[in-house]
């Protein structure tokens, strides 16, 4: 798929690269890059800054005299999971009646259930529940829980509707909240909540910098922007998974290949962050809890292992549906703005993860959706740039049983006999979309500076490694080298299928090399060209003990 090559700013004459970079981000102000660039950045802000915190500790305070029972009700996937260890963890600083609720994907589904809530007060005898990563929608739910005796917070980082929980709420995003930040996850909701406790409770800061691993794990998977508070977070967060802090993610690194290498971002999201949502996608979430806690060497070893299988397992049926996926949109929806696509034999653990594949593949918005053992569809959402995937999905809200997301991601439930009309009023709304921006299903490419070959070296990639933790909000900075000459011999397919690029150019005397993941298909469009332009991102290639710069290839065209 041909791609826009947006060349964000002009770099002037003399500066210095990180300067024209931060520059095409928006940081400006001398103090502002200082923070960005800092190893040990001060951004974060009081967490009483936030609506209802004071009411919140208020209530835990009562609670905890009392010896009330406490349950935190999390979410299945890595930021409710992490969400309910930070809170597990710390308050068992201080008090043991304290236990934890996971519902279950299959059978509840996402959020609060009136048969969980039952449960839990009458058979966990609870007196205080507290959700993580969930809740915000949840206003009927929570009002049952008030009527049968519990004490409810609400903790959470979803787009709030009208009609909030009547409760105490803690959710930065709230109407009248004041809190500086709006962009935190979900658990790192959950830790300003103990943040603030800490502080009220007199407790070592240290109970507070032993979950900044956990809220870096869920940051960077739950794809929150990578700014502001978040980035002081994840930037002391991996210095703590990097010094193996906690047993359970060491024995998850070993076991995952990962034990030699630095974690960055990209290793949390591609590689640890997935084993833990494999087990709420196709098990029990409750796995990936106690391997976070987990402080015994033999136990977190089976559990770390269980995990990894199960990913595996995950990675296979996700194969599987992504090729039925795409057959499908070939055969009946090529010609679909916004693609609706009914995959049954897909489990509804793995619909999100292929939906944003297919989105990948053919840059349209997708929803993914499989029936259920309820009779009725569960499905999921990915979106492009340029298309809020919540704003639309909340026009088409009468055709659907619930649903929930943000900009780019979603999730619903659906009779089926709605389906149909689903699909075509979301085609009818982003055809309008397209009518007013007729380049919105063609993918784009910020590349900061066009470069020159000799600039391309070690001491390039460790000036830009300042930039780093890259994610959502701070990409990869992506460089374009123009006219290189193609070295044929070298140049060829690899990967097990044959889809990758090994790419080999010389340009002005210098030797470029690089690899383009999934670019065999598109450079071979260009018919054996002499010549191309390649936009990239400068990355290491470490073989045989040779470490050496790589092109990480983004897109290649002819000159």
């Amino acid at each position: 798929m041909d791609k826009i090559w947006n060349i964000i700013g002009k770099r002037k004459k003399d500066q210095l690269l990180i300067e024209h970079i931060l520059t095409c981000k928006g940081i400006t102000r001398p103090e502002d890059r200082k923070e960005f660039l800092s190893i040990k950045p001060q951004k974060t802000y009081d967490p009483f800054l936030m609506k209802n915190m004071k009411e919140a500790v208020k209530k835990i305070e009562e609670h905890i005299k009392k010896e009330s029972k406490i349950i935190v009700y999390g979410d299945y996937d890595v930021d409710g999971v992490t969400s309910i260890s930070l809170l597990i963890e710390f308050f068992s600083y201080f008090i043991s009646n304290i236990d934890y609720y996971i519902p279950n994907r299959f059978s509840e589904g996402y959020g609060l259930n009136k048969k969980a809530i039952s449960y839990i007060k009458n058979e966990l005898k609870a007196d205080l529940m507290i959700t993580v990563d969930n809740g915000i929608n949840s206003y009927d739910e929570v009002k049952y829980g008030k009527e049968v005796g519990l004490d409810i917070i609400v903790t959470d980082h979803h787009h709030p509707p009208e009609k909030i929980p009547e409760c105490i709420v803690i959710n930065p995003k709230q109407k009248g909240d004041s809190y500086p930040f709006k962009e935190l996850c979900g658990c790192g909701v959950a830790f300003k909540l103990a943040q603030a406790l800490q502080r009220k409770l007199n407790l070592p800061k240290k109970v507070i910098n032993n979950a900044l691993d956990l809220v870096t794990l869920a940051t960077i998977s739950d794809l929150v922007p990578l700014i502001d508070e978040n980035r002081t977070i994840i930037k002391y967060g991996l210095k703590s998974i990097n010094a193996n802090q906690r047993l359970g993610l060491a024995i998850l690194r070993k076991v995952t290949g990962l034990e030699d290498k630095e974690i960055k971002s990209g290793q949390i999201g591609y590689t640890l962050g997935p084993c833990f949502n494999a087990a709420g996608r196709l098990k029990d979430a409750k796995i990936g809890v106690q391997l976070l806690l987990e402080k015994n060497k033999k136990k977190a070893e089976k559990i770390a292992q269980t995990l990894y299988q199960l990913n595996a397992k995950r990675q296979k049926i996700q194969m599987d549906g992504e090729k039925y996926c795409k057959k499908l949109v070939e055969e009946k929806h090529s010609q679909d703005n916004f693609l609706v696509l009914r995959a049954d034999d897909v489990s509804e653990g793995i619909v999100g993860i292929i939906a944003g594949k297919i989105k990948d593949i053919f840059y349209r918005p997708t929803l993914v959706v499989t029936e259920c053992k309820e009779g009725y569809l569960k499905g999921s959402g990915r979106s492009i740039q340029g298309i809020n995937i919540y704003e639309e999905m909340s026009k088409v809200s009468d055709l659907l049983l619930g649903f929930g997301g943000h900009e780019m991601a979603c999730g619903f439930s659906i009779k089926e006999e709605n389906l149909e009309e689903l699909r075509k009023r979301l085609n009818i709304q982003v055809q309008q979309i397209k009518e007013e921006n007729p380049n919105i299903f063609i993918p784009k490419m910020d590349i900061v500076a066009e470069i020159k070959a000799q600039e391309f070296n070690m001491d390039f990639i460790k000036e830009l490694s300042k930039l780093e933790p890259y994610g959502i909000g701070n990409p990869r900075p992506l460089f374009m080298i123009k006219n290189i000459e193609v070295n044929h011999q070298w140049t060829k397919a690899c990967g097990k299928e044959g889809i990758h690029l090994k790419f080999s150019g010389k340009k002005d005397e210098f030797y470029l090399n690089g690899i383009g993941f999934s670019l065999v298909e598109k450079y071979q469009n260009l018919k054996e060209p002499s010549n191309v332009d390649v936009a990239f991102f400068p990355d290491i290639n470490e073989y045989n003990g040779i470490i050496q710069a790589q092109m990480r290839i983004e897109d290649i065209r002819n000159v």
